[in-house]
């Protein structure tokens, strides 16, 4: 699709912080069809730009007639403004500020608005930009230049960084038997810390397969997800706390790659 041919069809408006607490599930963002012709969305994705790790993908078949609007709501349905949710049970758009891309099939960024925590709006790409969000090439060499090597995970939000608890693994990996106490041995935590202490927070990531083993350099322990498989939607676990309803399972540094729980997949945002 050449610039020519990018469809007008921008994010109109964004509502980040609406009635419904906590959960802010009657958020949306709205886009409008400026064409004079219909426009065919389908696999079209709203994105964020610096905030979480989020995206709505139009189903098959939704097409937008001349000057309509529709609104894509975080966790709310509304036939009348065309039905989208996310189905997300947890906040998407960030109070601080945050952007709203909208990207075509190929993952060209059609249209962008910002904003800010005081409620300015800025237009940050049109219709006529060449900027691509999805850069596959670029992205595949970014991280190829992390693998094998020692690197920090920071969290975006928290600032910490994964750290590995525990002694090293001793003898061949596998030898602890488990992750469980059942097993005969309780693998340890891993936490988010504000600072790299002992090195505990150096990671290596090996490719395997199309996955990843995340191996801590110090303790050489592999991160590994403890816990069931989510079931339904992301978010329909309301929050990650006991409180809520629902607490998630941990992560720990295991001594092996037990039924593939080590083995993690790397997105981008």
């Amino acid at each position: 699709m050449t610039n020519q041919q990018t469809p007008q069809v921008e994010v109109t408006n964004v509502v980040y912080k609406n009635q419904v607490k906590r959960t802010q599930s009657d958020e949306y963002v709205e886009i409008t069809n400026h064409e004079k012709t219909p426009i065919d969305v389908s696999g079209w994705q709203i994105a964020s730009g610096v905030g979480r790790n989020k995206a709505f993908t139009f189903p098959e078949g939704t097409k937008l007639v001349p000057g309509q609007s529709v609104r894509v709501y975080t966790n709310e349905i509304h036939p009348e403004s065309g039905g989208f949710s996310c189905g997300s049970g947890v906040s998407l758009w960030k109070d601080s500020g945050d952007e709203v891309r909208l990207l075509d099939a190929q993952g060209n960024v059609v249209s962008g608005l910002a904003y800010d925590s005081k409620g300015n709006f800025t237009k940050t790409t049109t219709a006529n930009d060449k900027t691509s969000v999805v850069d596959t090439v670029s992205t595949d060499a970014k991280l190829n230049e992390l693998l094998n090597k020692p690197v920090l995970i920071e969290n975006q939000e928290t600032k910490r960084y994964l750290f590995s608890t525990g002694e090293p693994i001793k003898g061949e990996r596998g030898d602890e038997g488990g992750w469980l106490a059942s097993s005969g041995f309780e693998s340890p935590k891993v936490v988010g810390a504000d600072a790299n202490y002992y090195n505990r927070a150096l990671w290596k990531i090996v490719p395997n397969g199309d996955s990843f083993l995340i191996e801590n350099q110090e303790t050489k322990r592999y991160l590994f997800s403890d816990g069931k498989p989510i079931e339904g939607q992301r978010g329909d676990e309301g929050g990650w706390l006991a409180s809520s309803g629902f607490e998630s399972p941990k992560v720990v540094g295991a001594d092996a790659n037990y039924y593939n729980h080590a083995l993690w997949k790397i997105a981008t945002i």
